[in-house]
């Protein structure tokens, strides 16, 4: 399963029986920061799930939806802009912005800044839950999520080489920055028994 990697603030949107209670960052991968007010202010952040039949186990319990902030390049521009007319620095970039912006004390600049939460895994308590990583993609966008829509399941390296190719050349006319490719294993259950390594 392919997927493009989005230039932005990895975050954690955590839903009990299908609304939001919190929204913690990576942090240093163990212990993330607490940016639930601020996230609570995104528009696209969705404070109860949509229902959807299909789904509707994921609105029971603990659903976990990861993914990242991000600010889109125009709403970047314009800000840079307006903050260039009115005599003041500029931001350096995007991904350091929306990161700058998440970590306010005050959510009312928060809500001010057009930040989008775009996602793309869910976990469950019940690994069961979620048997692939499209099941699990599809669910997020069903469930009312934003996602990068940039995704594709596909067969062998010459697919995955097509995937990262085609990546290269539409990257530019995404609304968003990005910084490469990110190609799992897309059942689960095999993907768990590969583990994980630091890098």
């Amino acid at each position: 399963f392919c997927d493009i990697k989005m230039d932005g603030l990895a975050c954690a949107l955590v839903y009990e029986d299908g609304m939001l209670m919190q929204a913690v960052t990576r942090g240093d991968s163990r212990v993330g920061e607490d940016v639930t007010m601020n996230v609570r202010t995104i528009q696209n952040v969705p404070l109860r799930l949509r229902e959807n039949n299909d789904y509707a186990h994921f609105l029971r319990g603990r659903t976990e939806i990861r993914g990242e902030i991000v600010m889109y390049k125009k709403d970047f521009e314009t800000l840079n802009a307006t903050r260039e007319a009115a005599g003041l620095s500029l931001f350096k970039n995007p991904r350091n912005l929306a990161a700058g912006t998440i970590r306010q004390l005050d959510p009312s600049l928060v809500a001010a800044r057009p930040l989008h939460f775009l996602g793309y895994d869910i976990i469950r308590d019940t690994p069961e839950d979620i048997p692939t990583i499209a099941y699990g993609y599809a669910a997020i966008a069903a469930l009312g999520i934003a996602t990068s829509r940039q995704t594709q399941a596909v067969r062998g390296v010459d697919e995955i080489v097509e995937y990262i190719e085609h990546l290269g050349k539409i990257r530019e006319g995404l609304a968003f920055n990005t910084d490469g490719a990110v190609v799992k294993l897309n059942d689960r259950a095999r993907f768990a028994q590969l583990g994980v390594v630091g890098k």
